[in-house]
């Protein structure tokens, strides 16, 4: 499952990429060889420069694609499956992915807004992400795509907490959520990923994917909901 899962991401960056073809600087994301590749050229969006979808088989490929000119100086991550890893090259940390099969879920009873207002819903997810500058731009273009499903937590009439999912075949993309932080410690993001997990689950998607940093809340909460988390290696050319 875990190359459907890098196939469902690899979509949803393709879908982002394309949502920011507007911004300032170079989105791209393509197939060769078998390789996902996703080439971002804002340095401060570096980690979207991957290859992806490697094995031992393909990794020569991924190699050479590595070193291509496309990526003009600035070479990307490759992003490791568990258990492989080549010589001559240098670890860069850990890129989770984490996988939920989806059966009957029951909904939560939480005050659920599906068809939020697209200002309201970036307020509110946007705060709770607290970046800037090509970051915020970014992921603002990529949640005001019409193909992104949009949910937003209220209590008392008040918008506290957003999460963002997308379909991709047999599963769907948990991703972007965030919850400012004034209303931290509620469950909020808890509440939203059950809700997402059970729309999913009615509609006939096989599985959820979504990717966190590791040691992260979110990474926690997906754990919690009966994630399998397979901790992907991350390495640089060396």
């Amino acid at each position: 499952m875990l190359t459907e899962a890098e196939e469902v991401i690899h979509a949803r960056t393709a879908l982002a990429c394309e949502a920011a073809a507007g911004l300032p600087g170079t989105f791209s994301a393509w197939r060769e060889d078998g390789l996902l590749a996703v080439l971002a050229t804002a340095p401060e969006l570096s980690f979207l420069r991957t290859i992806s979808g490697v094995t031992e088989e393909n990794l020569p490929s991924a190699l050479r694609l590595a070193v291509a000119s496309c990526w003009d100086g600035a070479p990307p991550t490759l992003v490791l499956p568990p258990g492989l890893n080549p010589p001559g090259l240098v670890p860069d940390g850990v890129r989770p992915i984490a996988i939920l099969p989806l059966t009957d879920l029951t909904p939560t009873g939480s005050h659920i807004d599906d068809s939020p207002g697209i200002d309201v819903f970036l307020r509110i997810l946007l705060d709770g992400y607290e970046s800037g500058g090509a970051v915020t731009e970014f992921i603002a273009a990529e949640h005001r795509d019409p193909r992104i499903r949009r949910s937003l937590l209220v209590e008392d009439g008040v918008p506290i907490s957003a999460a963002a999912m997308s379909s991709h075949g047999p599963g769907v993309l948990l991703g972007g959520s965030a919850t400012p932080r004034e209303h931290r410690g509620r469950g909020a993001q808890a509440r939203l990923m059950a809700h997402g997990l059970a729309e999913a689950a009615r509609e006939g998607h096989r599985f959820a994917v979504a990717t966190a940093v590791e040691g992260s809340p979110s990474l926690s909460n997906l754990r919690r909901a009966g994630a399998r988390v397979h901790l992907r290696q991350a390495f640089r050319l060396g």
